[in-house]
């Protein structure tokens, strides 16, 4: 099998090592032409779960990385979805597949801007509901990988009544992927959006002023933990909407690394005992989790007409703390009407 890797960041490189260390031709994909540079010449070393080190082919030209590929797995940010899927609109070709790691509603995001070139070119689009990689990159050559995700969830997008399927192959290699129902299942799994904005904005101001702490040990407390069970509470109640299965953040947590916690407050500074903390609000759990998660989170509620006060509530709170229009720069879904939003996930009517 034939991979194209788009993002050269902790994930990305993860990703690229893993593939390349089980066999798999690879081809890595980021601006950064130093960095292109380094990991063509001297690959990429993997320590931790796996390790070796190994050859990658990495690239400034998202042509040359795509072009004839089977698999093209995007692992930017969140933000960078868009970008990237409008830049990849006049490249792909026939019976390609597009996974996103993780989704942050990418899937959805594919469809409103690769439109029918997603089943004339019969297109499979998919997203995972986390990534399975805990990895870090040091950008000199070596990517750490000291934790792994089991019972991560992957779904396909629906297109014309016809939910295509990835390969047998493709989840052989991940065998950290369960397939799920749809798409709905996987983005509105994703742990990181009620659990990262409510930490960082109730320790708002020692992020703003870097005070260094960590994260989950010193950044949890009782109040915080009930604040991120009621965020949960109103994720689950959109994912009913749906008729798709959601588990509760501490069943995910539990699920991942194979664990047993009773509690949340218990499990938090226990699964992630070290962690530094953001040092400003320019940080994925707030450019990211917020606009990618929640925002998407929020927009749904409304077409639905479901209330969600906690959520909209601390998307409103984090703007004004940030001074940045989370719901203006996230996840849009102006364009589709709620029935168009049941479609996507193969289901026929609203219950």
């Amino acid at each position: 099998m034939s991979y194209a890797v788009i993002g050269g960041g902790n994930t990305g490189q993860a990703i690229s090592g893993y593939l390349s260390l089980n066999g798999e031709k690879v081809r890595l994909f980021t601006r950064d032409a130093e960095r292109a540079e380094k990991i063509t010449k001297y690959g990429l070393k993997v320590e931790g779960v796996y390790s070796g080190q190994v050859e990658v082919e990495a690239s400034t030209s998202l042509e040359d990385v795509v072009k004839g590929t089977e698999y093209i797995i995007i692992s930017t940010t969140a933000a960078g979805h868009k970008p990237t899927l409008k830049e990849l609109k006049g490249l792909l070709e026939y019976n390609q597949s597009i996974i996103f790691i993780p989704g942050y509603w990418g899937a959805l995001e594919a469809a409103q801007i690769l439109g029918k070139d997603i089943a004339d070119k019969n297109i499979t689009v998919a997203e995972t509901s986390a990534q399975p990689f805990i990895s870090k990159t040091d950008d000199k050559g070596t990517v750490s990988i000291p934790k792994i995700k089991n019972n991560v969830l992957v779904a396909t997008l629906v297109t014309q009544k016809a939910q295509p399927e990835l390969s047998l192959e493709f989840l052989k290699r991940f065998p950290h992927l369960v397939t799920s129902k749809n798409i709905f299942e996987t983005s509105l799994n994703n742990s990181n959006v009620v659990v990262h904005v409510p930490i960082s904005i109730f320790n708002g101001s020692r992020i703003d002023s870097a005070q260094p702490f960590e994260f989950y040990p010193e950044g949890v407390s009782p109040l915080t933990v009930k604040y991120i069970e009621k965020l949960d509470e109103e994720r689950r109640e959109i994912a009913d909407l749906f008729d798709v299965q959601t588990k509760d953040i501490l069943t995910i947590l539990n699920d991942f690394y194979d664990t047993d916690y009773s509690s949340l407050y218990e499990a938090l500074p226990s699964l992630f005992a070290s962690g530094a903390a953001p040092t400003t609000v320019n940080h994925r759990y707030f450019t990211e989790d917020i606009p990618y998660g929640l925002v998407a989170i929020s927009e749904i509620a409304k077409k639905s007409g479901v209330k969600i006060p906690y959520t909209d509530s601390l998307i409103n709170t984090s703007s004004l703390f940030s001074n940045e229009d989370y719901r203006n720069i996230g996840v849009n879904l102006e364009n589709f009407s709620f029935d168009d939003l049941f479609s996507f996930g193969g289901i026929a009517e609203r219950t």
